[in-house]
């Protein structure tokens, strides 16, 4: 028992330092305003989907960048010969987690209008298999974004089918096949003693199988992948950017799984927006169809540079951790050239996705092209206010948890904000997106177009000085 007080004590010391749970308190603010700005009865429908996909889920990615960085920093390798045991070890890592996702999850609930007993225990049931899931997936990736690109596989069909009964959309028994429906339906307020014996189960085989890889490998012997070894030839620094970054195997899955998620939601809109609509008018008595631009700019449009932006970030701290950067900045590469091309690659994968996504969604009712432009040009600021300011993966991930909030809570502000009160938050570019796309004018994409240079060329500044400090 004081083995296992004290893993917790350093687990959350840990934590605190990298500022996660000032990330939870983040979240959880917006989240609250939101549910507490809509309507009651779209409220008691987006909370239980919140709670779901969201504050249970808040860890996820989390504990997977402590791991990889206690390996870095050689802790795993010290656990091996130290009296703390696995349970313990992972036990702490998961109490702390879980622990932020209940404390969040209660304003959200009362915000909500859900119960909160149910709400609290549907959420536990979800944190404890999602970190489980994470930490024995991560166990033996060598990097975060190896872990990134394995995670979707099974974190995936674990979130889309409670998503899927929750809206509505489907709702059949089989969805319960997928363990964490039935936790879902706990958050609603639907107790299946079956169901929930089967999900207790799942995590059960999920903790035994975390357990085996840890124990067989604990260190991570997998070498980080690396560009498979060619002859040198000269050649130009775009082409050695673009060759390193095709020739590692990591990075182009990573690349596979970044163009398919927004395609396949785009697609799972198409097919389950109006059986959504239809569901949340027959039960909550809300019409949808009046929040439409606000599905298409928070889920798509803002969306998907997001992701892109989220995704260049996680290179550039793996360039940084690797070394890569230092090499680089004495070669004819340099670092200023690295970062420009590390601007355009995840500018121009935002702008290629939202001109395929946004008509494939059918929530458009027009193609915007120039807003789509300015939307993909906010992209590289959040590669850039991550490599800034983040030291380590684990900071990243907490900068970026942080950085989402401002594309996910502009455009429900600005649907229900009166236009008195918007003037804060038109000194974000993302705004000047939104109003693009929703109220297109000259005037107003040329501001949005020179507030995000603005922007960019001052986040530059500041990454290229962290770079040089290296």
């Amino acid at each position: 028992m004081n083995r296992l007080r004290a893993a917790v004590a350093l687990e959350w010391q840990v934590e605190w330092r990298y500022r996660i749970p000032a990330v939870a308190l983040g979240l959880t603010a917006v989240w609250t305003l939101v549910l507490l700005a809509v309507p009651g009865p779209l409220a008691r429908g987006a909370g239980p989907v919140i709670l779901t996909i969201d504050t249970a889920t808040f860890g996820s990615f989390f504990i997977a960048a402590l791991v990889l960085f206690e390996r870095g920093e050689g802790a795993l390798a010290a656990l091996t010969v130290s009296p703390l045991r696995f349970g313990e070890y992972l036990g702490a890592k998961v109490g702390v987690l879980t622990g932020l996702s209940v404390v969040s999850a209660v304003p959200v609930a009362l915000a909500a209008g859900v119960n909160l007993v149910a709400a609290l225990l549907g959420v536990v049931l979800l944190a404890v298999l999602f970190l489980t899931v994470s930490f024995a997936l991560v166990v033996r990736r060598p990097s975060l974004t190896a872990f990134l690109t394995v995670a979707p596989l099974p974190l995936a069909p674990l979130i889309a089918a409670p998503l899927a009964h929750l809206t509505g959309v489907a709702d059949h028994l089989l969805l319960f096949l997928v363990p964490t429906t039935a936790a879902a339906a706990v958050i609603q307020g639907r107790f299946d003693p079956l169901a929930l014996g089967y999900l207790l189960a799942t995590t059960a085989v999920a903790i035994w199988f975390a357990r085996g890889r840890f124990t067989h490998e604990p260190v991570g012997a997998e070498s980080r992948a690396r560009p498979r070894g060619t002859r040198w030839r000269p050649r130009g620094w775009l082409a050695a950017l673009v060759g390193i970054d095709r020739r590692t195997s990591v990075r182009s899955a990573l690349l596979l799984v970044v163009l398919a998620g927004p395609l396949l939601l785009a697609i799972a809109l198409r097919l389950g927006y109006p059986p959504l609509a239809a569901y949340l008018q027959e039960r909550f008595s809300v019409d949808l169809v009046p929040y439409q631009p606000i599905l298409l700019a928070a889920l798509l449009v803002l969306h998907v540079p997001l992701i892109t932006g989220m995704v260049g970030a996680l290179l550039v701290l793996d360039d940084i951790d690797d070394r890569t950067l230092l090499v680089l900045r004495v070669s004819p590469v340099t670092a200023r050239r690295y970062l420009v091309y590390r601007m355009a690659t995840v500018a121009a994968a935002a702008l290629l996705m939202l001109v395929v996504v946004v008509p494939v969604s059918g929530l458009a009712p027009s193609f915007d092209l120039p807003a789509l432009v300015l939307a993909a040009a906010q992209a590289p600021l959040i590669t850039l206010a991550t490599a800034a300011v983040a030291r380590n993966k684990v900071e990243g991930l907490a900068w970026l948890k942080v950085l989402g909030l401002v594309p996910t809570g502009i455009a429900p502000a600005m649907w229900w904000l009166p236009d008195a009160a918007q003037w804060p938050l038109q000194l974000f570019p993302h705004f000047w997106t939104v109003d693009a796309l929703w109220r297109p004018s000259p005037l107003g994409l040329l501001v949005g177009i020179i507030l995000t240079a603005i922007v960019a060329a001052l986040l530059t500044r500041r990454t290229l000085r962290r770079f040089d400090s290296l």
